[in-house]
């Protein structure tokens, strides 16, 4: 069985290769324990196939070298027909989740991107639908790696006439929290209008708390107010901090400084340096409380 042997060491070590390439991936994004599991999940396919093989072939009217040669070539063909079904399924799925995952290592982020882009782009041409639930859920990743520029440019070149509308909920949210990140406080407030409402409780709230929060940076203080009415935070530590940013902006825009600055504290000490980066951008009136905070825990650290 030395073919054997050969065709699946060949198989075996061309597989993380094969994986990445349908996946999108470059073979360095794969784990170790991925690379791992490829090579002895189809090495040990291909000797399973070409130890029945040679087994049956010895029935048959051939010379031992070519029933070893036979089973070999027999393993490492059917090996690779399975490894190519099994690495396309689901493989856009597959290499965004690894690209993504990728996204949050900033010395490798410039080639995540470049390859998520390629992905994308790929799938786009082809799945229409496919390329909205992927860009939906990498819309997260890329907000958290800093890349807000590109998450915007991907939500607004959604089609509306494909979106349904679950999909077109959760782009018009994600989207008005990159237009914020803009300074486009407009452009968010239309991104808000275009979802039905009211729409999915857990999705409710936070557009009832983004809607306060674009009226607070408009000095609107009592209407914010009101719009938030007696949402229940107790157990939504993030939803609870979204409370405290529009209370900040009010408070601000009321020119109790003192008050607006223990809000941001509070909000600095339940949701870390973000919570203060938030405060910032969109630009409103507690923004320059937030930014001398944030000066002085950099001269301070």
């Amino acid at each position: 069985m030395t073919w054997t042997v050969v065709a699946a060491i060949v198989l075996g070590a061309l597989s993380p290769a094969v994986r990445g390439l349908l996946w999108g991936v470059p073979v360095g994004f794969l784990s170790v324990a991925t690379v791992l599991r490829s090579f002895v999940g189809s090495a040990l396919t291909v000797l399973v196939i070409g130890g029945v093989a040679f087994f049956a072939l010895r029935e048959a009217p051939l010379a031992p070298e070519r029933v070893d040669i036979g089973a070999g070539l027999l393993a490492g063909v059917l090996g690779l027909l399975l490894l190519l079904s099994s690495a396309r399924r689901m493989r856009d799925l597959r290499g965004l989740s690894i690209l993504c995952q990728r996204l949050q290592e900033e010395d490798v982020r410039p080639q995540a991107m470049q390859a998520l882009e390629r992905l994308l782009d790929r799938v786009q041409r082809h799945h229409p639908q496919r390329y909205i639930a992927l860009v939906l859920m990498a819309t997260g990743p890329l907000i958290q790696a800093g890349m807000w520029d590109e998450a915007r440019s991907r939500l607004r070149g959604l089609d509306d006439e494909i979106l349904t509308q679950s999909q077109s909920v959760l782009r018009n949210q994600a989207l008005a929290t990159c237009e914020l990140q803009f300074d486009d406080i407009d452009a968010a407030q239309r991104a808000i209008d275009r979802i039905a409402r009211p729409t999915e409780g857990s999705i409710e709230v936070w557009l009832v708390a983004m809607e306060a929060l674009l009226m607070a940076l408009r000095g609107d203080s009592e209407r914010a107010l009101a719009q938030l009415g007696t949402q229940d935070t107790e157990d939504n530590p993030s939803l609870r901090a979204s409370h405290r940013l529009v209370r900040a902006h009010v408070l601000a825009s009321r020119n109790d400084e003192e008050a607006a600055i223990a809000e941001l504290a509070m909000l600095r000490r339940e949701a870390g340096r973000a919570g203060l980066e938030r405060a910032v951008r969109p630009h409103g009136p507690a923004s320059p409380l937030a930014e001398q905070l944030l000066r002085s825990e950099d001269q301070s650290g």
